[in-house]
């Protein structure tokens, strides 16, 4: 375990996130924000290769899930169900019997549910492709795309960003109480990976 503790202060800091979840946290918002605006704004191309680069980082983050840092690890952040329940009462009552140095109950659920909410746009986007612009690996692979399954692929890929907002909007709030909270700025955390530990 990597920690230091504050010259002149019991504060022990420890490192919770490793460089590869920092980098892929910042450029994962960098570039599904510039996707998204470029969807909005008809810059086609660049949206198409923004979605290649998110579907790399994706997949990076799928593998580090597993062999990655003790924080950065899936299994560090799934909980038994009653823990959820008791973690949405401790931050709406602000009464907290436990602190979590990695993700809680709600936020581990959070980082699951963007990764399917992105995971489903990067799949019906390369449906899309491969039905429409003849390019991609669907096509390359000579996958058959019905007009039934296009249509349901085009739906789906103009509908999730919107609850991809929520959920983004959802996941900052969180970030939002649980510095208020817990007194932690979580956000320089997630540029130095340090936190503290209680």
């Amino acid at each position: 375990m990597d920690a230091h503790q504050t010259a002149g202060d019991k504060t022990i800091k420890v490192l919770v996130w490793d460089k590869f979840v920092r980098v892929f946290h910042w450029s994962l918002v960098l570039s599904f924000t510039a996707a998204y605006l470029t969807a909005e704004y008809g810059y086609d191309e660049i949206h198409e290769w923004l979605g290649y680069f998110i579907a790399v980082l994706i997949l990076t983050r799928l593998i580090w899930g597993f062999v990655g840092s003790k924080y950065a690890r899936f299994s560090s952040f799934i909980f038994a169900i009653p823990a959820y329940f008791k973690n949405f009462k401790a931050i709406i009552s602000n009464q907290h019997d436990e602190h979590y140095l990695g993700h809680n109950p709600l936020g581990g659920a959070m980082v699951f549910a963007l990764l399917a909410g992105l995971l489903t746009l990067i799949f019906s986007g390369l449906i899309l492709l491969g039905w429409s612009e003849y390019t991609g690996p669907v096509w390359a692979m000579g996958i058959p795309v019905s007009e039934a399954l296009a249509d349901f692929s085009k739906f789906v890929h103009y509908e999730v960003p919107e609850l991809m907002l929520l959920l983004i909007a959802a996941h900052i709030l969180g970030v939002l109480a649980a510095m208020y909270q817990h007194g932690e700025n979580l956000v320089r955390s997630m540029f130095d990976g340090y936190k503290n530990k209680a």
